[in-house]
């Protein structure tokens, strides 16, 4: 299971995986669409893809819901989850309307949605998520997109993960990109926390935690596989990563 995926609407896929391509640098291993990512998932035997949706506007966020919710019905192989934009005044009663659909999870990115992880006007999406058990997936630690302005650095996370014990929350990216360091010190060990894959963090955070993860289509799942396969781990603890912690945690059966 790759837990960490992303696709854009068909309309649309060309030109955003091309802006993205010349922000990040990264040649995408996909062209973006649902059926080209699909159908590239298939190929490399991936059984099952968390397709991580973001509503970078406060008006996107029901349209992108609905999306989510018919691509679930629709693709036996792909997960997608749902969104909310912390500035959408409404955004508490769409994740109960989310709660109700097929969507097992939210992504929230703080800097597409121009947030700080820690701020108080995001207590009540916490809370809301946190009663809902309804995890959240963050993008965590330096962006391209942000490059001067980290909006999740792992010492505001693990302060919101303390805050709010009961919410599940997977920070992309082993725990803050470009900040594992940090990542060691205030986020390791939590355990309401959740991270991509890195060898030194693996050590210190638990194994149930850790879920395979590419961001496809800027890393190819097989890079991600090859991987995990040179680390020096068990077969036990390389089963749990490559699809039983992530099959658990957004239910898959």
């Amino acid at each position: 299971i790759d837990a960490h995926a992303h696709t854009f609407p068909d309309k649309i896929a060309e030109k955003a995986i091309n802006r993205l391509a010349k922000i990040s640098g990264i040649t995408p291993a996909t062209n973006g669409t649902v059926s080209g990512t699909v159908s590239y998932m298939k190929k490399l035997n991936i059984d099952h893809f968390i397709n991580l949706n973001i509503a970078t506007a406060p008006g996107q966020q029901t349209s992108i819901n609905n999306t989510a919710s018919e691509n679930n019905k629709n693709h036996n192989n792909m997960i997608s989850t749902g969104s909310v934009h912390p500035d959408n005044p409404e955004a508490i009663e769409e994740l109960h309307r989310i709660k109700s659909l097929p969507i097992n999870a939210i992504k929230l990115h703080p800097d597409y949605q121009e947030f700080f992880i820690d701020e108080e006007k995001l207590y009540p999406i916490y809370q809301t998520c946190s009663d809902l058990d309804l995890p959240i997936v963050f993008h965590a630690g330096w962006d391209c997109y942000s490059p001067n302005i980290v909006h999740a650095k792992p010492e505001a996370s693990a302060s919101v993960a303390k805050k709010f014990p009961k919410l599940k929350m997977v920070l992309a990216h082993f725990g803050g990109l470009k900040m594992w360091d940090d990542v060691i010190e205030y986020l390791a060990g939590i355990e309401n926390v959740y991270f991509d894959t890195a060898m030194k963090i693996l050590s210190k955070h638990p194994i149930d935690n850790i879920f395979l993860g590419s961001d496809c289509p800027w890393e190819s799942p097989a890079d991600s596989i090859k991987f995990i396969d040179s680390l020096p781990l068990s077969d036990d603890q390389k089963e749990k990563i490559f699809g039983l912690n992530a099959a658990s945690f957004f239910m898959i059966k």
